[in-house]
C-alpha cells in the first residue's frame, strides 16, 4: 500500500530506492521516483485539508527535501562542482523544479485549490 508520510521519510533519510538517493548516489534524475515524490506531497496536501496546521517534522522533511533537490541541481550546473545529472537536460531540470515549487507551495499554504 502506498504511504505518502512513508514516501516523504524514505527521501528524508535518503533511503534506497527513494528519489534522493537515485540523485545523489546514482546521478541519476529518477522520473518515477520523482512522481511518487511528487505525489506523495500533493496526498499529504489533500489530506491534511481539515487541519490548519500541519506536524512540524514533516514539514521539516518536505522543506528539507525539497531544499536538499534544489542545491543538487544548483550544484549540477556549477561548472566547478563534480556534482551531476546524468539522465536530464538542462531544460527538464527547469520543468521538473518549477513542478516541485508549485507542489511544495500548495503544501505550505494547505490548499488544492
Amino acid at each position: 500500500m502506498y504511504d505518502a508520510r512513508t514516501t516523504i521519510e524514505q527521501n528524508f533519510k535518503g533511503s534506497e530506492g527513494s528519489f534522493i538517493h537515485d540523485l545523489h548516489e546514482k546521478n541519476m534524475f529518477n522520473i518515477a521516483a520523482f512522481k511518487e515524490y511528487v505525489d506523495a506531497i500533493t496526498q499529504l496536501t489533500e489530506q491534511s485539508q481539515d487541519y490548519p496546521t500541519l506536524e512540524r517534522s514533516l514539514m521539516d522533511q518536505v522543506f528539507f527535501t525539497y531544499s536538499y533537490i534544489l542545491k543538487s541541481v544548483i550544484w549540477h550546473l556549477d561548472m566547478n562542482d563534480q556534482s551531476s545529472i546524468e539522465n536530464m537536460s538542462d531544460e527538464q531540470l527547469a520543468e521538473m523544479v518549477e513542478r516541485l515549487e508549485t507542489v511544495v507551495r500548495t503544501f505550505i499554504q494547505g490548499n488544492t485549490k
